[in-house]
């Protein structure tokens, strides 16, 4: 929907309506933004609006002496059949200057819409299983998500492998979905022989230290795998750093939760993880 917005500290907000329904716009909502532009940050009243905007704002920040804004289909930047492309508003200030500036990536292969730096008072969404969800996810949402399956839940993990977990899910929302799950399973470490011992229901299982280490970080129980390393004899330390190194150049490119939990353990462990790094943000 086009936005038509002008400085807040400028003109008063009735005033600056009464003038943008002179111009035959039908108003739907209203919002305030803080846009970065290179005069610093300014503060928006931005209407929502039904209408042709392009060439507004010069109009108004002549008439009201302001800063004003305006968003539409005209300030698209790319190409949306590429799939991924951004949004833009124009600031045209008194003096006649203007810039456009990029604030809302949307990608189409995620449904996904991030308001980036240099916006402030929006939110972005994403859509799961034809639902649009406001981010970053509240605690509801997510579970929601989470009880839809994991097919549906791997779209929310790659989105914040793509676009960084907080721009993704709330904190509240992780710890929401960390009570959730089930807790790690009853387990001994016997150091000397290299083995987990699992106790299940009528059974005990063993499996190798490091195998048991790693599904319990890809799991979530990133405490549980930290207390097991830092008990660990240096000669096993060093084997879990380079199985955390392997696993993670499988899951660097496959993204996801799994990622990022075994680039947040490698951190916590000394390692050093420096390709493509940037790609996965925390």
């Amino acid at each position: 929907m086009p936005w038509i917005g002008i400085e807040a500290e400028k003109v008063e907000k009735k005033r600056f309506e009464e003038t943008v329904l002179r111009y035959g716009l039908t108003v739907f909502g209203e919002i305030e933004v803080e846009i970065k532009t290179s005069r610093g940050w300014l503060k928006f009243i931005v209407l929502e609006v039904g209408g042709f905007v392009e060439g507004l704002a010069r109009d108004l920040s002549k008439l009201l002496d302001a800063a004003a804004i305006e968003a539409g289909p005209h300030l698209i930047l790319g190409e949306p059949s590429a799939k991924i492309w951004d949004e833009a508003v124009k600031v045209v200030f008194p003096d006649g200057e203007e810039e456009v500036i990029p604030v809302f990536t949307n990608d189409s292969f995620l449904d996904v819409r991030i308001p980036n730096e240099r916006i402030k008072g929006v939110k972005g969404s994403i859509v799961v299983g034809g639902k649009k969800y406001e981010l970053p996810l509240t605690p509801k949402s997510l579970i929601e998500i989470y009880n839809k399956g994991e097919e549906l839940f791997k779209k929310v993990e790659k989105a914040a492998s793509v676009y960084g977990i907080s721009s993704i899910v709330s904190a509240e929302a992780l710890k929401a979905l960390r009570e959730k799950t089930k807790a790690p399973p009853r387990y001994e470490i016997d150091y000397n022989a290299g083995l987990a011992l699992i106790y299940e229901k009528n059974r005990i299982k063993t499996v190798n230290i490091i195998a048991f280490l790693l599904d319990l970080l890809l799991k979530g129980f990133e405490q549980e795998a930290l207390k097991i390393f830092e008990k660990a004899p240096e000669k096993l330390k060093i084997g879990i750093r380079d199985a955390v190194k392997e696993e993670y150049e499988v899951y660097r490119d496959i993204g996801g939760l799994g990622a990022l939990r075994l680039r947040s353990f490698a951190k916590q462990i000394g390692l050093e993880i420096i390709e493509e790094e940037e790609k996965i943000e925390e």
